[in-house]
């Protein structure tokens, strides 16, 4: 394992595109920099030599193709894995880009699953080239006849398949765990609440990010399954902390859009309380700008079913979607939380800290309580506080725990 993260460098000229895939894969440990054009790129790549780029096709000046070119004729730069990115959706940009020598190709919008892979393999493929390199060879004389393209695909297809057979395992055996992220309420520096996060450690891999398995478990039908055994352990795990010095705790725990349009998921949440004998106001339910928007009417009313209950209602990641606090009045909600995106550079950057500013005011205007995830800095709390914000969490204050240390956290607060 390499002592220092990779570092990939990022072009593209729309910059909303770099800052996403910069949050996406800092979440996963990468460092990154950044270009909004060919020439850019190249300047940089003169200063300092990435470990991977990731290029976008269509810019003014100098474009994708040319970019790959340049670097795929120098000695210097040949064996630097490129992933071009492009919105066409033709066929022949895939080819012109493989043509240029580019390794691999993703289409806009980006799914976070596959950059994260294919970001990974083209990474590993480069530090262990030799044994990669044969079993490559391998796959080339099983896939003769078919393209280099073709054989991509089958090398990408096994390594999914080798992901998806090992989290099926993970979940028959009940290997998958929770983590508790504390919130803390700015108006008196209190925790005043808990985040119930799923993570997974693979044997012989490690940590997985939940932003890689969960779309899987929701592509093999599990998370209704996984989601239900998520509910019913945080309403246990509230059931106890009652009977402790602890008390009662509100815990909010991530629900995915399949739960509300495939499983039952008033039914799981009506029996976890009532087994466990939890105040429904003691769970949030929080749910993406992307699962709202579909199957709305169903989803509205599933909503509303919940808030009648008495179960608070959250929208995660909120800014980064394609709703609109307007449309938001149609929803049941209780509190909005500003994606990491926003707040990683609030204080650098004006427009981070104009939209963060925007969504508390608009939001409190609708009654709403503000969230902001993934605080890190003392200058961002400082922000956050002057701006009017509710709640923080993030690793100024805490990352998510395993319950035993969550529990001395409590305890000493």
């Amino acid at each position: 394992m390499a002592s220092q993260p990779a570092t990939l460098l990022i072009v593209d000229d729309e910059p909303q595109i770099r800052k996403l895939l910069e949050t996406l894969l800092q979440h996963e440990g990468y460092q990154t920099m950044s270009a909004g054009s060919g020439e850019e790129a190249l300047d940089l790549i003169a200063q300092r030599l990435p470990d991977l780029i990731l290029l976008d096709i269509m810019m003014p000046g100098m474009d994708g193709y040319e970019v790959a070119s340049q670097l795929k004729g120098d000695e210097t730069t040949a064996s630097i894995p490129i992933i071009m990115l492009s919105a066409l959706s033709e066929s022949s940009a895939r080819i012109n880009g493989l043509q240029t020598g580019a390794e691999e190709f993703i289409s806009k919008p980006v799914e976070r699953i596959e950059l994260w892979l294919r970001v990974r393999n083209l990474l590993r493929l480069k530090t262990h080239g030799d044994q990669l390199k044969d079993h490559s060879l391998m796959l080339e004389q099983q896939l003769r006849g078919q393209n280099n393209e073709t054989a991509h695909m089958h090398v990408h297809d096994l390594t999914r398949q080798d992901l998806e057979n090992a989290l099926r395992q993970a979940v028959e055996r009940q290997a998958l765990t929770l983590h508790y992220q504390p919130k803390v309420e700015l108006a008196s520096g209190r925790i005043c609440a808990l985040e119930a996060l799923l993570r997974w450690d693979r044997p012989g891999y490690g940590a997985v990010s939940p932003a890689v398995f969960v779309p899987i478990l929701e592509s093999l039908g599990l998370i209704v399954t996984v989601g239900r055994w998520v509910i019913d352990s945080v309403c246990q795990q509230i059931a106890t902390w009652q009977r402790t010095a602890i008390g009662a705790v509100e815990v909010s725990v991530n629900v995915s859009g399949h739960q509300l349009i495939e499983g039952d998921l008033i039914a799981d949440i009506a029996s976890a309380l009532a087994t466990f004998g939890v105040a429904p106001h003691c769970l949030e339910v929080e749910l993406t700008e992307g699962s709202l928007m579909e199957n709305t009417q169903h989803t509205i009313a599933s909503l509303q079913r919940l808030r009648a209950m008495g179960v608070k209602i959250s929208i995660d990641d909120f800014g980064t979607g394609y709703s609109s606090l307007a449309y938001l009045r149609r929803f049941p909600i209780d509190t909005l939380k500003i994606d990491i995106a926003f707040i990683r550079e609030v204080t650098s950057n004006p427009q981070d800290a104009a939209i963060t500013r925007t969504i508390i005011e608009l939001a409190h205007s609708l009654n709403l309580r503000v969230v902001a995830e993934g605080v890190e800095t003392q200058a961002q709390l400082a922000f956050l506080k002057e701006a009017g914000c509710d709640q923080i969490q993030g690793y100024l204050f805490s990352r998510p725990l395993p319950v035993a240390t969550l529990e001395r956290l409590l305890l000493e607060r």
